[in-house]
């Protein structure tokens, strides 16, 4: 450090501890673990960079250990602009944007959509620099049944297949029924919506947000529950890559950033495609470790130390034909990749600070291909190559892009690089569980450790694995009764037990069930589905009073959960409590307007009053 930078130094400590630097009066009203980041961004300020004290941190001491130490992408562009310029233009830049007059301009503000299988009319609409949604339906003689229009208020997604829609009811942040499709150029039902009518219900949840957002703010187990603001960055930026940067910003401004943030070039292999795979690979179950968040994650540690990723072992009689979100285990199952020794990583084809047009593609990633292979390594004659459209397209030939079915008007790149489009999976492929754990792949487990999992991780992953696969239901249960006398009072230990009494079918099956479910509730069950299976057992055990009391708290917990209010509904007008049941089905009307069940509750009580439909 020169002697004017330490001269600078003494003299923004002076001027720091007399409170006149820029945001020293914010400063006082900051709580104690959180002032230490204040003092770097005051010091910071002194010197003359512009960097913004957080609101989130100067209005409350809300956040948790896991946002300490992020400022934004916006600070780090005033050392790395033309990388922030570049990265801002990328999908990963424009994950998620507020609505904008330059937005509206890009997309039809104007759109009637009918479902007949559903019975719904969903249109979209534009004004005053806003976006609408509306679903409705209507009666054989024209006239609504119901309608319900609200104002989108973020787009999640960059376009490149489409964008959805959020709207925000008080704390609680939900997705719109309809999205945007890029490749045909119009609105239609949102991904999922094909199986039901959600309305603007369906809960935006941390496991979703948490990939398309930069620092979303959702509440764990929070049903769509946000902190406010919902978002200190709407995009997916820098510190999701390079972890927070308030230290780098400090070391850099002292003379020596040197190893004072996340280098993903800079990473082995294996880290560098943590950060990737945290996002860019979904499989069979993905379990955040005890006491974790999503935000616990850092660039440059191991992913499988906050996030565990499993997948059902396949057989060459059940090879995987679906590779949407499945990214790194394509590539780890390519020749490129097993050839290199693992030393083949995504950011060796990508440079997350630029992405190139569709134009620039094609020669964009044949000089990847290059950096490895020379232009005899391919087959066919550069004559044949020359003459195809695009020319000489390494990537088009070896990671064709293919329709995804799962969404409509989409299409995907086939990570995995193959010679000839049929080309079977390697050996390797059908020998990737361990000894510590033969029945499941535990992909994000380090290959030069392959640790069996936690018993608890165990648990939550044959949980949701049994999902699709019932075989592994057995194992739920075994791994349940394992924790049973170490962790009596673990949600998800009681919800596995409950599970498993159940199945007897019997009375003392449904007692066990009952008390499980009660405890997992004492305990902070928020699960709507807790509350709706230990309200049915006790309908079952003829205890409706009390059944309506769990769904009661059950409401409390998730206020957007419809099935709650029906059944709830429902067992007070069987209780003949009909102020009750009137009561919930009009909250729950007002809700959920288009759901049919509910409207059929309310149409009762207004028949027994003798108003009518």
């Amino acid at each position: 450090m020169g002697q004017g930078e330490a001269g600078g130094v003494e003299a923004s400590a002076s001027v720091m501890k007399s409170a006149n630097c820029a945001g020293g009066k914010r400063l006082r009203a900051i709580p104690g673990r959180m002032a230490w980041m204040a003092q770097v961004l005051m010091l910071l300020a002194c010197f003359g960079f512009q960097t913004e004290l957080p609101e989130t941190i100067a209005s409350a001491d809300q956040n948790s250990a896991a946002d300490a130490g992020y400022v934004g992408s916006k600070a780090c562009s005033q050392c790395h602009r033309s990388i922030y310029e570049s990265f801002s233009r990328t999908d990963m830049g424009r994950s998620m944007s507020e609505i904008t007059p330059t937005l509206l301009e890009r997309i039809p503000t104007s759109a009637s959509i009918v479902d007949s299988r559903l019975n719904r009319h969903f249109e979209i609409s534009g004004r005053d620099n806003n976006l609408y949604q509306s679903e409705y339906a209507t009666q054989s003689d024209g006239k609504d049944v119901f309608r319900e229009t609200r104002k989108l208020d973020w787009i999640i997604g960059s376009g490149a297949n489409g964008s959805g829609a959020i709207v925000k009811q008080n704390d609680f942040l939900f997705e719109a029924p309809l999205s945007f499709y890029t490749k045909p150029q119009r609105w239609a039902l949102s991904p999922g919506y094909e199986f039901g009518d959600y309305g603007f219900n369906r809960p935006v949840l941390p496991a979703c947000i948490s990939c398309h957002s930069g620092q979303p703010r959702p509440v764990l187990d929070g049903n769509g529950r946000f902190q406010e603001p919902p978002f200190v960055e709407l995009a997916i930026g820098c510190e999701n890559c390079h972890g927070p940067g308030l230290s780098h910003i400090a070391a850099a401004h002292m003379g020596d950033p040197t190893d004072s943030i996340a280098n993903p070039g800079k990473l082995s292999p294996w880290l560098a495609d943590n950060i990737c795979m945290s996002c860019h690979q979904t499989g069979d179950a993905r379990v955040l470790r005890a006491g974790k968040t999503y935000r616990d994650f850092r660039p440059g540690a191991e992913l499988n130390d906050t996030l565990s990723i499993f997948l059902v072992p396949f057989s060459r009689q059940s090879a995987p034909k679906d590779d949407l979100l499945e990214h790194y285990l394509s590539m780890r199952l390519s020749q490129c990749y097993l050839k290199s020794g693992g030393r083949l990583g995504c950011i060796s084809c990508h440079d997350p600070h630029l992405q190139p047009s569709p134009q620039e593609a094609p020669a964009f990633f044949r000089r990847k291909c290059l950096a490895c292979h020379t232009e005899k390594s391919c087959a066919v004659p550069l004559s044949l190559r020359s003459h195809k459209t695009p020319p000489d397209d390494c990537a088009g030939c070896h990671m064709p892009k293919r329709d995804v079915m799962v969404i409509s008007h989409s299409v995907l790149t086939n990570h995995r690089i193959v010679a000839e489009a049929e080309e079977p999976f390697p050996e390797v492929a059908f020998h990737m569980t361990t000894p510590q754990l033969p029945d499941l792949v535990q992909l994000s487990a380090n290959p030069a450790k392959q640790d069996a999992p936690e018993p608890l991780t165990l648990l939550q992953a044959y949980g949701q694995v049994m999902l699709a696969h019932p075989e592994y239901r057995a194992r739920y249960w075994s791994v349940a009764e394992q924790l049973k006398a170490a962790q009596p009072d673990n949600v998800q230990v009681l919800e596995a037990l409950a599970n498993k009494a159940i199945q007897g079918k019997n009375a003392e099956g449904s007692e066990q069930a009952i008390r499980y479910l009660e405890d997992a509730i004492l305990h902070g069950a928020t699960n709507p589905a807790d509350f709706e299976e230990l309200a049915e057992l006790l309908v079952a055990s003829k205890r409706q009073t009390e059944a309506v009391d769990v769904l009661r708290q059950g409401m409390q917990l998730a206020p957007y959960h419809a099935e709650l209010y029906r059944l709830s509904a429902t067992i007070d007008f069987a209780l003949d409590k009909m102020q009750e049941a009137c009561e919930v089905a009009s909250q729950g009307g007002q809700r959920f307007p288009q759901d049919d069940a509910i409207r059929a509750l309310r149409n009762r009580c207004a028949t027994a009053s003798g108003t009518g439909p």
